[in-house]
């Protein structure tokens, strides 16, 4: 840097306007950028700060020397200040400057805010990939290798900031282990050539990956056998690297990592693979537990389908057998009213066949038959037994007389005589409508009546024998 501080130096002296504000800002970035020199670091920061307030003494509006009086701010742990500066470069310079979204990164990366840090290396990644070039004096390759390993680091930070939860909150930390190892190996292949520190980040990274893994456990969050395998792979892959580390250190070789560092950090790995070979073999023991019960689960369940599945069958076949016996129950019973229907039918059929009168000689006149023996006229009244009791032509009498009268064939004496009449007498006193008649007959001697009484019977009976012949 001393060639180049000289001639900035001799720019200075021009007192040119542009160049002389050109010179200090380059002056105040050299004597910020050799802040590591031995026993001048609170000289060249100062020198720096005095550069960029002489420059914003002349041009309030030089976003350049804002930043750089904001990045000497935030080395003196004036975050809140610093902060500020840079967010108003933001705004005046409209993301022109892109140093101001790195240095923003820096500032909440020291504030533990990690998601607002990631926030701003990324928009600053972006930035300067849209340019196209770079704004270090490295490469385009080593500065995006640089950002990327700023990123990992904060990845990494919050890992371990998540970590001291140490309990269920403090899941997310694998999580964030892995993407820092994943920004590590970006930056390693960005980085032209073999950088020592990255691949020492990146055993580190491993390291505290794995543990995380083994801690678990502890912290009551569930994990895998193959998350423990994979740990265990990092760690042996690791082991190897950094004990090559510690040789070259031994043999005096330029390793940037201190002795007692590299022999600690070996000797950690060295216990954490034989904790994750135990860890491994508990969490296939638990796996294929678990796969037994699952399984044994699975064909419990299986046969609790199949029983389900069988029960269900059964119960069907018990319904279709109840529904097929009703049925039949049903059809007995219709066949059953169908016979007994079939029976009162014919029983019908065959009353009807015997009240209908026969046929011999002739046909009977409606109401009556004929006796096969005695060949007398035999009627039926239908109806009410009753109406015959009120018969005037008292017909059964007539008929009883008329059949005692051929069976004698002799002529009615005169008990005879009082004798019917004392029956039609019995049959008025019983169910006659008027007293009259009564005294009628009481009038009346019977032996005076019976004659004519007789000969009307008589007379009826020959018109019935007249009425036979004529049919005959």
């Amino acid at each position: 840097w001393a060639p180049a501080q000289n001639v900035f130096d001799q720019l200075l002296q021009q007192k040119v306007p542009k160049v002389e504000a050109y010179s200090m800002l380059s002056l105040g970035n050299i004597y910020f950028n050799n802040l590591n020199t031995p026993k001048k670091y609170s000289k060249h920061l100062q020198h720096a700060a005095d550069f960029y307030k002489r420059i914003l003494a002349k041009d309030k509006a030089n976003a350049y020397a804002a930043n750089g009086l904001g990045t000497v701010l935030a080395e003196k742990g004036q975050l809140f200040k610093a902060k500020e500066i840079f967010n108003r470069v933001r705004e005046v310079s409209g993301d022109t400057i892109s140093d101001s979204l790195l240095n923003l990164g820096h500032i909440y990366l020291a504030q533990k805010k990690h998601p607002e840090a990631l926030q701003m290396y990324q928009s600053y990644m972006n930035r300067t990939r849209s340019s196209g070039a770079q704004t270090t004096s490295k490469s385009q390759e080593d500065d995006e290798a640089e950002v990327l390993l700023y990123i990992a680091f904060a990845y990494f930070d919050w890992a371990r900031q998540t970590e001291l939860f140490n309990n269920a909150k403090a899941a997310p930390a694998d999580e964030r282990y892995q993407k820092c190892i994943e920004y590590i190996e970006k930056a390693m292949k960005k980085s032209k050539r073999e950088n020592v520190v990255l691949r020492y980040n990146w055993c580190l990274a491993k390291l505290q990956a794995a543990n995380c893994v083994l801690q678990k456990v502890n912290r009551n969050i569930r994990r895998t056998a193959q998350e423990v395998k994979n740990a265990l792979d990092g760690l042996e892959e690791s082991l190897p690297i950094l004990q090559t580390m510690l040789q070259w250190k031994e043999e005096g070789r330029k390793v940037q990592i201190s002795k007692a560092m590299l022999a600690g950090v070996v000797s950690q790995c060295k216990h954490n693979i034989d904790s994750a070979k135990s860890h491994l073999k508990e969490e296939m023991k638990k796996e294929q537990d678990a796969e037994t019960l699952r399984n044994f689960q699975r064909l419990e369940a299986e046969a609790n389908e199949k029983q389900r599945a069988l029960a269900a069958s059964l119960q069907k076949e018990k319904e279709a057998q109840e529904l097929e016996e009703s049925e039949q129950r049903a059809r007995r019973k219709m066949e059953r009213v169908t016979s007994l229907v079939d029976g009162w039918k014919q029983s019908e059929a065959a009353m009807k066949k015997e009240t209908t009168p026969k046929k011999k000689k002739g046909d009977a006149p409606p109401g009556g038959t004929v006796d096969d023996e005695t060949g007398y006229l035999e009627t039926e009244i239908p109806g009410n037994d009753n109406a015959a009791l009120f018969d005037d032509d008292s017909d059964s009498d007539d008929d009883d007389d008329g059949a005692a009268a051929k069976n004698t064939k002799k002529a009615d004496t005169p008990a005879a005589e009082e004798e019917s009449a004392q029956k039609g007498a019995d049959k008025k006193d019983l169910f006659g409508d008027s007293s009259s008649e009564e005294e009628e007959m009481e009038d009346d001697p019977p032996s005076k009546k019976r004659p004519k009484d007789n000969n009307d019977d008589n007379d009826e009976k020959d018109s019935k024998k007249r009425k036979v012949d004529d049919e005959d």
